[in-house]
């Protein structure tokens, strides 16, 4: 059967909610995701799914897999720190495959385009990027147009708000709903009083499809998908820690604690550009999407909560592999211990050894015992990987 869809990223978070809003209206998809195993955990079936393992990079496959598709989802992705180089080369794979196959490119945007701003945003407000992060989002979106204006392919740019829901698991959503499961502070950078627009990632997928259906669309065509605005972050946490029946309990990260990982932290570097985001509020004007679909309904806010909150409680702790990661670390620490502590024992014998047969190096002595420990420990550590690894195999 010939997809329809091919969905790039169907593991992360627009992706898999993209893919999930298709299977729901029964329509088919290839997802191509780099992990399958991964995939095929993250869908409660596959039905409709043709899964295929590979990357984006690899041109030959994605060219193969994207023949007689109508729409083409760019939801691959990489850490922030890698963004200006790996994204430009991704872009240009899709629409070098959407040119080929004749095929629609959805691309998800987002509002880092516009830094700071006291003005909804339109679908026709000027680009005024304020952190690199913006740059490179800009850079893709006039490389989709170029394409769209030179005949090679047809562009829908769905800007949306920031996505949280179930399989969001960054570092900005995901600590919230871990923490509030188990009563913990719930963090949160820079500011809670400000008002924030936020939509819940299924709905996303869903507003996504129904784009996608739509017949009267330009070749390149912008829409804004605003989600909810919330009156202040406070009160959502809050919110949160009703649904979840825990005390509200909810952590700030200052702004010079953001700048001094920053330092260390290349991701958080680049999410210290954009703390603006965190301190106004930055909202997409949705009017356009409003008119044409009146009927589309959002997820309301209790259920979208006690959903994700579910989702974290069956997805997001893994704690039989926690177990097994904390058992295999208290295994090579004791290993660790053993192989240093041999090492401090053992070079200082043979170099004491040494020394009564050459008397000029006892001088030297503790010198050379700290030196050789250090030279030698680390291929100490590996030999015992290699043999760790070898009886794992073999057992």
């Amino acid at each position: 059967m010939t997809s329809k869809y091919l969905i790039i990223g169907a593991t992360g978070a627009i992706g898999h909610a993209f893919a999930a809003a298709l299977q729901d209206a029964g329509l088919h998809a290839t997802l191509l995701v780099r992990d399958r195993k991964k995939a095929i955990a993250l869908f409660d079936n596959t039905i409709g799914f043709t899964i295929v393992e590979g990357d984006v990079n690899d041109t030959a496959l994605l060219n193969s897999i994207a023949e007689g598709v109508d729409f083409i989802f760019h939801g691959a992705n990489a850490s922030y720190e890698h963004w200006a180089k790996a994204m430009p080369l991704m872009t240009t794979n899709v629409i070098n495959a959407a040119e080929q196959s004749g095929a629609t490119v959805i691309f998800p945007g987002n509002n880092y385009n516009f830094g700071k701003t006291d003005q909804p945003i339109s679908e026709i407000t000027p680009f005024n990027p304020s952190a690199p992060l913006g740059k490179v989002r800009v850079d893709l979106e006039k490389m989709l147009q170029r394409a769209t204006d030179q005949g090679r392919i047809r562009t829908l740019i769905v800007r949306m708000a920031e996505i949280w829901g179930p399989n969001v698991t960054n570092k900005q959503f995901a600590p919230v709903f871990e923490n509030a499961l188990k009563g913990k502070a719930m963090p949160w950078l820079i500011s809670t009083e400000s008002a924030q627009q936020l939509l819940y990632a299924p709905d996303a997928g869903r507003a996504m499809v129904a784009l996608s259906q739509d017949r009267d669309r330009k070749p390149y065509e912008v829409v804004n998908i605003g989600g909810k605005l919330l009156p202040s972050i406070q009160s959502w946490l809050e919110q949160i820690a009703d649904v979840a029946g825990v005390p509200a309990k909810i952590s700030v990260i200052p702004k010079f604690m953001l700048s001094l990982l920053g330092n260390v932290i290349p991701v958080m570097r680049e999410v210290a550009t954009m703390s603006y985001k965190y301190e106004t509020s930055v909202i997409l004007n949705d009017d356009k999407f409003r008119a044409a679909h009146p009927d589309f309904k959002q997820t309301p806010m209790n259920t979208a909560i006690a959903d994700t909150l579910a989702w974290f409680k069956a997805n997001g702790s893994d704690a039989p592999a926690k177990s097994r990661a904390r058992r295999k670390g208290r295994i090579d620490s004791a290993v660790r211990f053993v192989v240093d502590n041999l090492a401090i024992g053992i070079f200082p014998a043979i170099l004491a050894i040494l020394a009564t047969q050459v008397p000029a190096l006892e001088g030297f002595l503790p010198y050379l015992a700290v030196a050789a420990g250090i030279y030698w420990t680390p291929g100490l550590h590996k030999l015992t990987d290699n043999l760790r690894g070898r009886f794992s195999k073999a057992t």
